[in-house]
């Protein structure tokens, strides 16, 4: 037991944060937007726009992380997901450190991969500025999803992430996790999505079918203007599927129209 305790810290890996969330809330529609359960509508005014001060009106802009976010929640709600979450607050603000020892207790083998494994623990908002992020779910898909998006106000740190991206697609693309008794495999490999759709995707799988531990992410990532946007999804099985690719980089597509 506190070998799979310790072996979930490792939270998902790209995702950063558990995605297993209770939605709640109450249904709302925007002129322009339709959004799931759980989504707050938008206000009337809704647009890009950095509050200058503490009137109502200025609180009542989005700004063009939140813009872009809602704009991937309506896709995402367009192809069949009808409860979503957004994440604001403290709960955002948790989201902009990256994990710390999520590899604790667990061994990778070989050693080198180690360090780029961890490494995959990013999200945009990481790099500080602004940002936003709202997971979204249905009852009839087995897969959760997440739409973020963020101001790149730290292009070095956004190229890292390419980088790691990278090396866990080649170098490290069939790794294994050790702790105590327990080994399980994790491996990576490139989803298929249409060129120009990301600059960054990766699928991975962590343990085989029936294992405890048995888990899947699909991650795109692509930068547009001066804000990145991300898309993800976790899953326990499936994600290989092609729909799901598919469906990931329509809801990024979407998302990132507003930052262009």
């Amino acid at each position: 037991m506190a070998a799979k305790t310790k072996m979930g810290a490792l939270r998902a890996l790209a995702l950063t944060a558990s995605l297993g969330l209770l939605l709640t809330g109450c249904a709302g529609k925007d002129q322009a937007l339709e959004l799931p359960e759980g989504h707050a509508p938008l206000p009337s005014s809704a647009g890009p726009s950095a509050p200058a001060g503490p009137s109502a009106g200025a609180q009542e802009q989005l700004t063009t992380a939140q813009l872009a976010v809602a704009s991937g929640i309506s896709m995402a709600a367009r192809l069949g997901f009808d409860q979503a979450r957004v994440i604001n607050g403290q709960e955002l603000e948790s989201l902009k450190e990256a994990p710390q020892d999520s590899l604790n207790g667990v061994v990778v083998i070989p050693s080198q991969c180690s360090e780029v494994i961890e490494s995959l623990n990013w999200s945009p908002v990481q790099m500080g500025g602004e940002g936003a992020r709202t997971d979204f779910l249905t009852d009839k898909i087995a897969a959760t999803g997440s739409v973020e998006v963020a101001k790149v106000a730290d292009k070095p740190a956004l190229e890292k992430h390419y980088g790691t991206v990278l090396r866990m697609l080649t170098e490290c693309k069939k790794i294994s996790l050790h702790q105590e008794s327990e080994t399980v495999p994790f491996t990576t490999q490139k989803p298929v999505v249409k060129e120009g759709q990301a600059d960054s995707a990766i699928l991975w799988t962590r343990a085989k079918p029936g294992q405890a531990m048995r888990q899947q992410a699909l991650v795109l990532v692509k930068a547009r203007g001066d804000y990145v946007g991300m898309v993800s999804f976790i899953a326990t099985d499936g994600l290989d599927s092609p729909q799901f690719a598919q469906m990931a980089g329509e809801i990024l597509n979407a998302a990132l129209t507003q930052a262009g």
